[in-house]
């Protein structure tokens, strides 16, 4: 199970982070100024941050996909699947309300990756829009395999 990890991964960047930022604060306190080496370890403190903020966000979200996640290793492909007429409409409905949705997500991220800065956050939304790319994939496919329903 990978949440272990997660939990230990979060605490070790939290502790990092924490130690990095009294670091800097020791460095600049003492008057001294060591610009090059206050680059270095602030670069290092900012990526720390980030890791510890999406170490907890995925603890987060582990938590929160336990109650829906029974099923979700048996992922059929849209043709895959036999539904009756009534669920087929239904399941066309649904997937034509959310193909919007997955289209504006898909332009958002691709413009948060335009504008972010750091690299991390670029690849994270360049990432999440691949992901929200592959929504709208199977999205597309169940509306076509029920369009003459």
């Amino acid at each position: 199970m990978v949440e272990p990890l997660v939990k230990k991964a979060a605490e070790i960047e939290d502790k990092a982070a924490k130690g990095y930022i009294e670091g800097l604060a020791k460095i600049r306190g003492q008057g001294l100024r060591y610009p090059d080496a206050e680059a270095v370890v602030t670069r290092i403190a900012v990526d720390t941050i980030i890791h510890k903020h999406l170490m907890k966000a995925i603890l987060e979200a582990q938590k929160e996909l336990k109650n829906i996640k029974k099923g979700y290793e048996h992922v059929k492909e849209p043709m895959e699947i036999e539904p009756t007429k009534e669920q087929a409409l239904l399941v066309k409905r649904f997937a034509e309300m959310h193909l919007e949705i997955e289209r504006d997500m898909i332009e958002t991220y691709r413009k948060m990756a335009e504008k972010m800065t750091h690299p991390l956050f670029k690849g994270l939304a360049e990432a999440l829009a691949k992901n929200e790319e592959e929504h709208h994939r199977l999205l597309k496919k169940l509306i076509e395999k029920y369009e003459e329903i």
